[in-house]
């Protein structure tokens, strides 16, 4: 471990990946790492984008870098695999960072890192990686060229393979387009031209976003850090979940459903279409995140919203005779790989443990709705095993419920059987799917 003090944002990127191999959550890592290191802003941006750069990128520099090595590159030291990582990716991705520099560098944090007797082979291996191209490497099979090409674990490569065919090619691309910056208007308080006007007086450009009441937003630093955030005029919210609330647009009065709430985003959305007038139930299955959803909707000034520990797949009494019911199970998260690379690296073998457990959830939920009441399922991420058939084994189980037609399809979404499979495009979408239920007993 280096010492605290005279750090440089590079050894700082390569601290915080040595413990990501360890502890897993990408963001809480470079969080704590950056705090205990208390970097200049500079240079912890900088180790802040080498840091979440080598994890996008991780399996395009790994076979890069083997092409280099003779031995497999997991064997060699830890500290000396996160040098050479963090510096192919400066010397490849960064335009910023010369490749002279790049290399110079690294070798000189095998002594920070007190692994001088590496210093020639840091240096060696990535002056002749830089040269590698993966995009004209011929491989042996399809699932290998996604896997490296578009930096994905091999279980990932086939699960888009198998269901995607040669269009998983442009879907993994899409996910490495930087994803826009999308908040929610809170209508509650404000309106979009005045809540443009006042991100404006504060340094951030805004312009409309393509769904209601959604704002785009370009500036510097941290927008959770301005005086509109904390007087609560909007919260950050993705496009594709702004549609998934869209979809449901619950009605003022109304008695409305929340499962699976945290960190309560969605909850505050569903307020703003009910105008903050009816009852607006929120539940999630992890009792430390409930704090996070009554967080959400006291900053935005929302009362209808009521906070719980709850099983979503067990009955709740009070839950029952609801007009609307939003129902964003949980799933493996293949749609957002943009924002969460920690998930390029999933193994999936624990993915089928998903599939009862967001059957009995939108079985449940579904048993809430009053006559003509309708549901919203959602998920973040592109399996048609979480989606389309989750669905298609719902409606044979239940046929007093029919699909309907979303109010809006996105640029290069899918829709087939009115359920909407939405596919990153521009940063603008995360993978997302979405079907709307309407109950329909005669």
């Amino acid at each position: 471990m280096i010492e605290k003090k005279g750090k440089s944002g590079r050894a700082v990127a390569v601290e915080a990946l040595l413990k990501q191999e360890q502890e897993g959550y990408s963001n809480l890592v470079l969080d704590a790492t950056l705090k205990k290191f208390q970097l200049e802003a500079r240079e912890a941006a900088f180790a802040s984008a080498v840091f979440y750069g080598v994890l996008e990128r991780k399996y395009t520099l790994n076979w890069m870098l083997q092409q280099c090595i003779k031995k497999p590159l997991e064997k060699l030291d830890a500290p000396v695999r996160a040098i050479l990582q963090s510096g192919l990716y400066q010397a490849v991705y960064l335009d910023s960072v010369p490749i002279s520099a790049a290399v110079n560098e690294s070798v000189k944090l095998t002594r920070q890192f007190r692994k001088s007797s590496a210093s020639g082979l840091v240096n060696a291996v990535l002056r002749k990686a830089v040269l590698i191209q993966p995009q004209n490497a011929s491989f042996s099979n399809p699932m290998e060229k996604l896997s490296v090409r578009y930096s994905v674990s091999m279980p990932i490569a086939e699960h888009f393979w198998k269901w995607y065919g040669e269009n998983a090619n442009h879907i993994l691309e899409g996910f490495f387009e930087k994803p826009v910056l999308a908040v929610r208007v809170n209508t509650v308080k404000t309106t979009p031209q005045q809540l443009m006007e006042s991100l404006q007086t504060e340094g951030w450009q805004a312009v409309e976003g393509p769904i209601p009441n959604s704002l785009l937003l370009t500036g510097r630093g941290s927008v959770v850090q301005t005086e509109a955030f904390a007087k609560g005029l909007f919260h950050v919210q993705g496009l594709a979940s702004q549609l998934a609330c869209l979809c449901l647009s619950p009605t003022e009065g109304s008695k409305t459903l929340d499962v699976c709430a945290a960190p309560g985003g969605k909850s505050a959305t569903l307020a703003q279409y009910m105008n903050n007038k009816g009852q607006l139930l929120c539940t999630d299955g992890a009792k430390n995140r409930v704090s996070l959803i009554q967080s959400t909707v006291s900053r935005l000034g929302i009362s209808i919203a009521s906070a719980s520990w709850q099983d979503a797949s067990q009955p709740v009494a009070a839950m029952e005779q609801a007009d609307f019911a939003l129902c964003d199970v949980p799933c493996s998260g293949l749609g957002i790989l943009a924002k969460k690379p920690d998930i390029r690296s999933k193994q999936l073998d624990k993915m089928e443990e998903l599939y009862p457990l967001q059957q009995q959830i939108l079985q449940r939920t579904a048993s809430y709705l009053k006559r003509h009441g309708r549901l919203v399922y959602s998920t973040c991420t592109l399996n048609p095993q979480e989606n389309q058939q989750q669905i298609k084994s719902f409606l044979q189980a239940n046929n007093n419920f029919r699909l309907v037609q979303p109010p809006w399809i996105p640029h290069g979404a899918i829709l087939e059987d009115n359920m909407l499979t939405i596919l990153p495009y521009k940063g603008l979408y995360d993978g997302f799917f979405i079907a709307i239920l309407e109950r329909c007993d005669k």
